[in-house]
């Protein structure tokens, strides 16, 4: 048996009941542990004022080196949440993802084969490692970045919006739509085949 390192009163503490435990992905040292406590902290959602709950399941997110690292922390010397998270933290600090400023949006570009869903979640991605960045601003570089002459970026130009969450919104429909010319392009890809097949057979 390993010895924990939670506190007495951790352990002891009585178990909340209909409590179903959540899955999380599993931290391996290659992920930036802020995203990670933050992920469990999703994934708790109602149940976050229950400290020593909090406390019990974040070991159960942890795999190989890093589930090692947790075994080795000394007994008891784990009170609380807040306290495991800055212990955790600061032993992976260096996979923290380095925060960029605005310039690494204004030099994105939208790739020729690039569907608007696609780069729509790489701008964003790039957008939350962002620091202090007005949202006019990202709405701007997004436009630039977009390809020019696509329904939606003319959508933006004619009638732009001034943060990113209603660009989001608005784009859902341009997406389903590039959905549905892409469906509509296999489905024709698949019938002309078809048709090419039967030609071959006539001939035959």
């Amino acid at each position: 048996m390993v010895d924990s390192p939670f506190t007495d009163e951790i352990l002891n503490a009585p178990s909340q009941r209909k409590f179903s435990m959540p899955v999380f992905i599993l931290f391996d040292e290659t992920t930036d542990p802020i995203d990670h406590v933050y992920h469990i902290q999703l994934k708790m959602d109602l149940n976050t004022e229950n400290d020593s709950l909090m406390c019990k399941c974040f070991p159960t997110s942890l795999a190989g080196p890093a589930l090692n690292w947790f075994k080795n922390l000394p007994r008891g010397s784990v009170y609380s949440f807040r306290s495991l998270c800055d212990r955790f933290i600061s032993q992976y600090y260096g996979n923290k993802r380095p925060a960029k400023d605005i310039s690494s949006l204004f030099i994105m570009k939208q790739r020729a084969d690039e569907r608007l869903q696609a780069f729509l979640t790489r701008f964003n991605l790039t957008k939350s490692i962002v620091i202090e960045c007005h949202p006019s601003t990202v709405v701007q570089a997004f436009i630039l970045a977009m390809t020019r002459g696509t329904p939606f970026h003319t959508s933006l130009v004619v009638n732009t919006t001034k943060t990113m969450d209603e660009l989001n919104e608005r784009a859902n429909g341009f997406m389903r739509l590039e959905e549905e010319e892409a469906a509509n392009a296999r489905k024709t890809s698949i019938i002309s085949m078809e048709e090419k097949t039967k030609a071959k057979i006539r001939q035959k």
